[in-house]
C-alpha cells in the first residue's frame, strides 16, 4: 500500500513539473486581482518543464553517439503531449477548485509520461541505431557464410542495417583499417580492435542481431572519423554506379 501511495505522489510530482507552465499561470489567474507570469517568470516555468521532459526522454533511450536530435524532437513531443492531455483534463474536470484540479492535471501527465518513456524504450529494444555496436552474424565477402562479429553499424535501411566490421586481428598499419578504442562496449577483453574502413560496408540484416541491446556505443572520436571516412565515399559511389575511388572494394 505504502509502495503505492509513493509511486502516486512520483508520478504526481513528475506531472506536475511537466505541466508547471500550465498549472502555474491557472494559479495566478485565480488570485484577486488576476496575475499573470512575467515574460522572465514564464521563460523559468517552461524550462523547468522542458528540463523535466529532457531528463525523462534521456532516460528512455540508449546512450550512442549522435543522439541529440532525437533527444531534442523527443523532449519536444513529450512537452507537446503533456500540454495537450492537461488541457484535456481542465476541460473534463471544469471546475474552480485549483487544487483538485492541478493535482488531477499532474496525474495526467505524469502518467502520460510513464507511458511516453515505456513506449520510447520498447520501441529501441533490439532496434539497431547508427552510433552503436553490435554483436551480430556478419556475412562473409565471398561467400553465403556468416560469422559472429562485433560490428558498427553505419545505417539503417528497410530490412537490414549497413555495418562496418570489427576485429580484434592486429591491424596497425594497414590501410583501409582504423583503430578503435575499447571505450564503453569492450570492458572486459582488454584486446585492442580495428573496424575496416576501405571496403563497402556490408549489409546484416535486423534478424541476424544476436542481442536485443547493442553492446555499447561507439567511441566518440572514431564514430566521427568513420562518418567522415565512409559515408561521402558511399554516396559517391553509388552517384556513379561504381566503387567509389580510395579503397572501396
Amino acid at each position: 500500500m505504502r509502495g503505492c501511495l509513493l509511486l502516486l505522489l512520483a508520478v504526481a510530482f513528475l506531472g506536475q513539473l511537466l505541466s508547471t507552465p500550465l498549472t502555474v499561470s491557472d494559479l495566478m489567474a485565480a488570485q484577486s486581482p488576476p496575475q499573470h507570469p512575467t515574460p522572465g517568470e514564464r521563460a523559468v516555468l517552461v524550462g523547468i518543464s522542458a528540463a523535466t521532459a529532457l531528463v525523462v526522454t534521456w532516460s528512455a533511450g540508449r546512450r550512442r553517439s549522435g543522439r541529440a536530435p532525437a533527444l531534442a524532437a523527443g523532449t519536444v513531443l513529450l512537452l507537446a503531449l503533456c500540454a495537450v492531455v492537461t488541457l484535456w483534463v481542465r476541460d473534463r474536470v471544469g471546475t474552480d477548485n485549483w487544487m483538485l484540479g492541478s493535482t488531477l492535471e499532474g496525474l495526467a501527465a505524469g502518467v502520460t509520461a510513464l507511458v511516453f518513456r515505456v513506449v520510447v524504450r520498447r520501441r529501441e529494444r533490439g532496434r539497431p541505431l547508427p552510433g552503436e555496436v553490435w554483436l551480430a552474424m556478419v556475412p562473409f565477402r565471398d561467400s553465403d557464410e556468416e560469422a559472429r562479429h562485433y560490428c558498427v553499424v553505419l545505417k539503417r535501411r528497410w530490412g537490414y542495417a549497413d555495418v562496418l566490421q570489427i576485429t580484434s586481428q592486429n591491424k596497425d598499419g594497414r590501410p583501409g583499417y582504423l583503430p578503435m578504442p575499447n571505450g564503453e562496449w569492450d570492458t572486459v577483453s582488454g584486446r585492442g580492435h580495428w573496424v575496416e574502413t576501405a571496403r563497402r560496408p556490408r549489409r546484416v540484416p535486423y534478424r541476424n542481431f544476436l542481442k536485443d541491446r547493442p553492446q555499447g556505443p561507439c567511441p566518440t572520436a572514431t564514430w566521427r572519423q568513420l562518418r567522415r571516412r565512409t559515408v561521402p565515399a558511399v554516396l559517391r559511389g553509388r552517384r556513379r554506379g561504381t566503387p567509389a575511388r580510395g579503397g572501396w572494394r
